[in-house]
């Protein structure tokens, strides 16, 4: 994925993949926001980031929406300072980014299926209906006690998964150390619990 650069002064249109900025460690030490869009990434500091973030969300703009980003100069009490800002960019129906219309095409009319796709898209029915059939025979066949144990295995791989991503906010925190406080905090909970069933 390229990288944008944004020089003074000069807009930047982009189509963001996301509004808020996610949080990286910058090779400068410390952390930095990266934003992606569909024409590359871009990092900012957090500060510039928070900011970006904001003007973002005040424009109630969208992922996929089209923006204008502006590194501007300004001058404030007679010095001059950058100021981040953001624009949304629209058009009206038709309308392209160069400014000329474009006129739609009227929709197809759509072939009937052949007598091959419509075989086709019934064999691919009764083949669902039959995996359908096979998971529904599969389920009521585990005994009450593997059924408890698969949902509580479930249920422990989604707290699991949580606490991996809260953690990954902070780069000093090891794949080691999440998985011991969370077995620990687990052992703890069926300690309290008298034993009984923690998930």
């Amino acid at each position: 994925m390229p990288t944008i650069k944004f020089q003074t002064n000069v807009p930047v249109e982009l189509h963001l993949r996301s509004t808020e900025g996610k949080p990286v460690e910058s090779q400068f030490g410390g952390l930095q926001h990266m934003f992606s869009a569909e024409e590359g990434a871009f990092y900012v500091s957090e500060t510039v980031g928070a900011i970006l973030t904001d003007q973002l969300r005040k424009l109630r703009v969208r992922a996929g929406d089209l923006v204008e980003i502006i590194k501007a100069e300004v001058t404030n009490g007679g010095r001059k300072k950058i100021q981040w800002q953001v624009a949304q960019i629209s058009y009206t129906h038709g309308e392209q980014a160069d400014g000329t219309l474009a006129v739609p095409k009227p929709p197809a009319k759509p072939e009937p299926p052949s007598d091959l796709e419509r075989q086709l898209a019934a064999s691919i029915a009764q083949a669902q209906e039959r995996k359908q059939a096979q998971a529904a025979q599969t389920a009521a066949a585990q005994p009450t006690w593997a059924q408890a144990l698969v949902s509580q295995s479930n249920a422990l791989i989604d707290a699991y998964s949580l606490v991996v991503t809260h953690a990954a906010k902070y780069p000093n925190v090891r794949a080691e150390d999440i998985r011991s406080i969370f077995l620990s905090t687990f052992i703890n909970a069926t300690k309290s619990n008298g034993g009984r069933n923690a998930a």
